[in-house]
């Protein structure tokens, strides 16, 4: 099935093979590619072989070996291009009747419709003729490659061999999680979409193992998707130790492990590739950027589904638009802990303060007093440019001994930083939204600067809040919202912490 040598010629030949020519123009072509291949002068074995095979009409069949090799590509619109990295000759894949051959853009009712994205707004295709050949390709969703009407794509689905279950995961939900996890296995097994809509810090990832792992016993094809490339890689490692010996396909931008399983942890890009193979998407941290408000990543995720598969939303700010679209809203509206969450404060300071041209006498008391209390303080700025700037400002006002530093989305020494402060080697990290998630830390309070910025969305506030009093021994703390003036985003960001503080108590779930 394989060969040694990829050249241009190679796949001149399959893009003929493939075509929508006849078989007498077809044979024209083949003839034209040999002429220049040898013109070109050099020899290659593997197009000699290829040449002969496909214009001889040769038949192959698979063997159980090449199947196990095309597995970990299951679920994936391959195109022509993508096969031939993988040295595969494609014509051996003609009588597998687990690869089907497709294009990715379809003609219906004089309508287009993408499957790799799931676009079906006509102003988002375009047209062109080469040759009285008419292509027409996707816009949308061209940086994930191009989707058209004219280059064969082909889609693997060969049946996974059961593979020996986990132990299951001793992992200790509280009552509130229990329930929830619960229902959830409930919908799933009805096909009903489902949004758990779980305040910061209420151990969603812990309620999706047990759908996780029923899916597993019944041979299912499950995914675990997420916008950020570094919460995957913090998920991976504790499913690798929860899911103890069972295979996990880790996707991201950095990093491709596939394997023959049903399980797999991906970031939401990675997603967009699969088409009509999960029977469960989970899609984690639904609000966070890149993932949406991007109908590219949103449409493809529903597009990795089987025709009769589920997707299940988690988050602790869902939009309206997410809410609308699933079969059921489960709300924990409490911590594991069943403390409720801290309400910000909000204190007003001059315009000059967020300029940096005044000192703030309220910052310099606030670090002073939380510092004694041997806590530690994030203090959050809208954009990048501000971060240097605030530490420079901070630390004419303190002395050396108190360690002051930065982090920000593309810093090098961003990992290093997070552990040191997580250590405790730094008292005041200055950061952008790039920690609003993910984070966990003890003994914290938070300062949101210039909350009245464009870039704290009530989403970005509610998970930046959501950073204080995650711990049962710390179960609250401090969060400042330092502004000039009010936001309607402020507002509405404590509006929402107190309406689920409000139902926690309303529903006896908190601790009295």
């Amino acid at each position: 099935m394989f060969f040694r040598e990829y050249c241009e010629f190679i796949e001149a030949l399959y893009i003929i093979y493939y075509s929508k020519m006849n078989d007498y123009e077809k044979n024209i072509n083949y003839r034209k590619i040999r002429k220049s291949y040898e013109e070109f002068g050099k020899i290659n074995n593997d197009f000699e072989e290829i040449y002969d095979e496909i214009t001889t009409g040769a038949v192959y069949n698979l063997k159980e070996s090449d199947l196990t090799f095309l597995r970990r590509y299951n679920g994936l619109l391959l195109s022509i291009s993508r096969l031939l990295n993988l040295k595969i000759k494609l014509h051996y894949l003609d009588n597998c009747t687990f690869v089907k051959k497709m294009y990715s853009v379809e003609l219906i009712d004089d309508k287009y419709h993408c499957l790799q994205c799931d676009n079906s707004n006509q102003n988002l295709f375009f047209s062109f003729e080469n040759n009285s050949l008419k292509t027409t390709y996707c816009r949308r969703c061209i940086d994930f490659g191009r989707s058209d009407d004219n280059f064969i794509k082909f889609h693997i689905n060969i049946p996974v061999s059961k593979i020996e279950a986990p132990k299951k995961p001793n992992v200790r939900l509280s009552d509130v999680q229990e329930i929830a996890s619960e229902r959830l296995v409930e919908n799933t097994e009805k096909n009903l979409s489902t949004l758990v809509w779980a305040v910061c810090g209420a151990g969603k990832t812990e309620i999706v193992y047990e759908v996780i792992y029923q899916a597993i016993l019944e041979n299912k094809t499950i995914c675990l998707a997420i916008p950020r490339r570094d919460v995957v890689k913090e998920l991976s490692e504790r499913f690798y130790r929860d899911f103890s010996g069972y295979p996990i396909s880790v996707l991201h931008g950095e990093e491709k492990v596939l394997e023959e399983s049903n399980f797999y942890i991906m970031t939401t890009h990675q997603l967009v590739k699969y088409y009509n193979y999960f029977d469960i998407v989970i899609i984690d941290e639904v609000d966070a950027f890149p993932y949406s408000g991007d109908e590219c990543l949103e449409n493809g995720a529903k597009t990795s589904l089987k025709n009769n598969g589920v997707i299940v939303f988690l988050s602790a700010t869902p939009s309206n638009k997410i809410k609308a679209s699933v079969d059921e809203v489960i709300k924990i509206p409490i911590r594991y802990h069943r403390y409720l969450l801290p309400v910000p404060k909000i204190k007003i300071e001059k315009t000059e303060v967020f300029d940096f041209t005044k000192r703030c006498k309220f910052i310099e008391k606030f670090i002073k007093e939380r510092l004694a209390r041997d806590r530690r303080i994030l203090i959050f700025v809208p954009e990048i440019g501000m971060c240097e700037t605030a530490v420079l400002y901070l630390k004419r006002s303190f002395s050396d001994n108190i360690l002051i530093d930065f982090v920000y989305s593309e810093d090098e020494n961003r990992s290093e930083k997070i552990k040191e402060f997580y250590n405790r080697k730094i008292d005041v990290l200055v950061t952008t939204t790039i920690l609003e998630r993910g984070v966990t830390f003890d003994y914290l309070d938070v300062i949101i600067f210039d909350t009245k910025h464009i870039n704290f969305t009530k989403s970005a506030l509610i998970q930046i809040s959501g950073r204080v009093g995650r711990k049962d021994y710390d179960n609250s703390g401090d969060i400042v919202f330092l502004s000039d003036k009010i936001s309607r985003e402020m507002k509405a960001a404590i509006k929402e912490i107190e309406y689920m503080n409000n139902l926690a108590k309303y529903r006896k779930l908190n601790r009295r």
